[in-house]
């Protein structure tokens, strides 16, 4: 059994004189250490975190010593790995300490009511609330009419200029369009976001992947464009997507015709184009078992309030999104090629970062993104690129050096595990504690936070 004990300072290190190297710091020790660089694990590893919440050294006991008057915390028999990054999620204050207790440190968030979502990064960030990073987008950019009300509708390219402009004055990490944003738009968007510096990601629509990857786009969410992509004539698709339900629907069953030399012809053109791909493949999951009673009884909704699982209404959903049997059998159809082209943009070397869309219908925060790992590897990734997908790579996707990672010099992110996840990817779940701005919480800690907001 794993055996975490927490020595503190002002307690054990009493005997200590004032001025000792280690006072306001504090040890993690005996671990097995998977920093997410790409090392092999290190066996009874120690790090060395700062007052300030950032990592002075990290490495094997022979490399890194203890400084004198440190705190202890002896972890052996568990396994540390960096904090998990959400590549695609929306928060809202409820989910935050949620996805902390998931060992979810950091949110790429995508869409939300602008003025909130700022809000909460600022509380985050001061430390008013306890959360993840959040590196937001602001308000979705959409064409007319918006698809949500929390989107910014743009009937002009202007308009469309002017919403990025409103997203680099927040200082958003990226801007994100949504389905009914034509190329014309997009260009746009692209062009007035390069001026600035901001990347562009998209919940594609009427632009297909491949073109909206010449155009400039960063990354693309939900593989969205890829059928579009694929097919011989898109138009269909792009009409669909007047309606959100019908396009998204007539995308889902579109997979399933994909044929399989284009889908790789597809694959690698986006690869030498330099795109993300965020599959959100618990989305894709849940939206093929949405009528299946015995599949939705296994999902994880123990941190959801009443009131949201409420609020989820799935069978109002159901009849909102005009689903029918014919419809759960097509998606269940798609799924196994959905996996074949995030499989092979693995394999061609494109960088896929794990997302969850928490907390969307029966996509609670953090546990989706245990069970995105986990898609990720039944699709065929090894749970080592599963992992990078939520650490090393998203952090990449965001564009900073300070996360996905245990390394000197990097934030204090991490999550103390109970078994391998390298053995099994299930075992990201097991979670011991989580250091979170260098501040250590157990996992009781954590689910007290939440039952006290």
């Amino acid at each position: 059994m794993p055996f975490l004990f927490v020595l503190p300072a002002t307690t054990s290190l009493a005997f200590l004189a004032g001025c000792s190297p280690g006072k306001g710091k504090t040890a993690y020790v005996g671990a097995t250490l998977w920093d997410g660089t790409g090392a092999p694990p290190v066996r009874d590893a120690v790090i060395i975190v700062t007052s300030s919440g950032h990592i002075e050294r990290a490495g094997p006991p022979d490399a890194v010593k203890v400084p004198r008057g440190a705190a202890l915390v002896r972890a052996e028999g568990t396994w540390i790995i960096p904090g998990l990054i959400d590549a695609h999620a929306h928060a809202e204050r409820w989910t935050l300490p949620r996805f902390l207790a998931y060992g979810v440190t950091a949110v790429r968030d995508v869409g939300g009511q602008q003025d909130s979502i700022v809000a909460l990064r600022e509380a985050t960030s001061l430390g008013a609330v306890p959360g993840p990073r959040l590196y937001i987008s602001g308000a979705m950019i959409d064409g007319t009419p918006a698809t949500w009300r929390t989107a910014t509708a743009t009937a002009t390219e202007d308009a469309a200029r002017r919403a990025v402009d409103a997203r680099a004055l927040i200082d958003a990490t990226q801007a994100k369009v949504y389905t009914r944003i034509d190329s014309a738009r997009l260009a746009a968007i692209i062009d007035e976001a390069s001026t600035v510096s901001l990347p562009v990601t998209g919940h594609l629509g009427k632009v297909d992947a491949v073109r909206a990857a010449h155009m400039g786009i960063r990354a693309i969410e939900h593989a969205t464009g890829v059928v579009e992509a694929t097919v011989a004539d898109p138009t269909p698709y792009f009409q669909a997507h007047d309606d959100f339900f019908r396009g998204w629907n007539l995308v889902e069953r579109g997979w399933a015709t994909l044929d399989p030399a284009a889908l790789q012809r597809t694959a690698e053109t986006l690869k030498q184009a330099g795109v993300a791909i965020v599959p959100t493949l618990a989305l894709h999951e849940i939206w093929a078992h949405l009528e299946d009673s015995t599949y939705l009884v296994t999902l994880d909704l123990t941190g959801v309030p009443p009131s949201v699982q409420e609020a989820w209404d799935v069978p109002d959903l159901i009849a909102r999104a005009r689903l029918g049997f014919d419809d759960y059998v097509a998606f269940r159809r798609s799924r196994p090629v959905q996996d074949r082209f995030v499989r092979a943009y693995h394999r061609l070397g494109g960088l896929i970062a794990a997302g969850s869309d928490a907390p969307n219908q029966l996509l609670p925060p953090g546990a989706s993104l245990h069970e995105e790992l986990a898609l990720l590897v039944s699709a065929g990734l090894a749970p080592r690129d599963a992992l990078f997908a939520a650490t090393r790579d998203a952090a990449r996707l965001l564009g900073v050096d300070s996360i996905g990672v245990v390394r000197d010099g990097g934030v204090a992110d991490f999550v103390i595990l109970a078994a391998s996840p390298l053995d099994d990817i299930k075992n990201t779940r097991r979670i011991e504690a989580v250091v979170a701005r260098g501040v250590y919480r157990t996992s009781a800690d954590l689910r007290a936070l939440w039952r006290a907001r």
